[in-house]
């Protein structure tokens, strides 16, 4: 098989800004279906230089039957209250905003997830609340590994500490 058979990969993005991590993607070869950010700014920036579906909405209202299926779900949910720069709050509102994520992963099943997050998600609440994250995504069927990484390691000219959590089907054994 050639590289030009190979399957192109699909993948629904959510929290999705403007749209810098699907760019990524589609850059090496990936499709954005379907995008969904809360900030219209962001959104419009989006439509600007994707072919996705964007819907500009509040995550907790989105139906997620009209969302199509895809091989990857990608995002970076709300980090305000997980920052090092901000209050980091436990009872941040916006924490719970990965459940939809979460949610999302359970009904679609796709191959795969990529999440991204703030360094500091790894230590509030002691660690506990990194850990429920990946046994929520673990519940649902997912082996996921973290990874804390640099972007000024991948040619992003400042220090930006990130989480990275990958998550893949445990039904393809990875």
């Amino acid at each position: 098989m050639s590289v030009t058979e190979l399957k192109r990969f699909n993948m629904v993005s959510l929290f999705s800004g403007a749209g810098g991590l699907d760019l990524g993607f589609e850059r090496h070869g990936f499709q954005t279906v379907w995008a969904n950010d809360i900030d219209s700014d962001a959104c419009e920036t989006h439509k600007k230089w994707s072919d996705a579906e964007v819907v500009c909405g509040d995550i907790t209202q989105i139906d997620f039957k009209k969302i199509p299926h895809a091989d990857i779900i990608a995002g970076g949910f709300p980090c305000q209250g997980f920052s090092l720069a901000g209050p980091r709050k436990i009872d941040d509102k916006r924490n719970i905003l990965y459940r939809y994520f979460v949610k999302l992963v359970e009904e679609k099943r796709p191959l795969a997830f990529i999440a991204e997050n703030v360094k500091g998600i790894l230590t509030l609440g002691d660690g506990a609340i990194i850990e429920a994250i990946i046994e929520d995504f673990s519940d649902k069927g997912y082996n996921v590994f973290p990874q804390l990484v640099n972007a000024a390691d991948y040619g992003v000219p400042q220090d930006r500490w990130r989480v990275i959590l990958l998550g893949f089907s445990k039904e393809i054994c990875i």
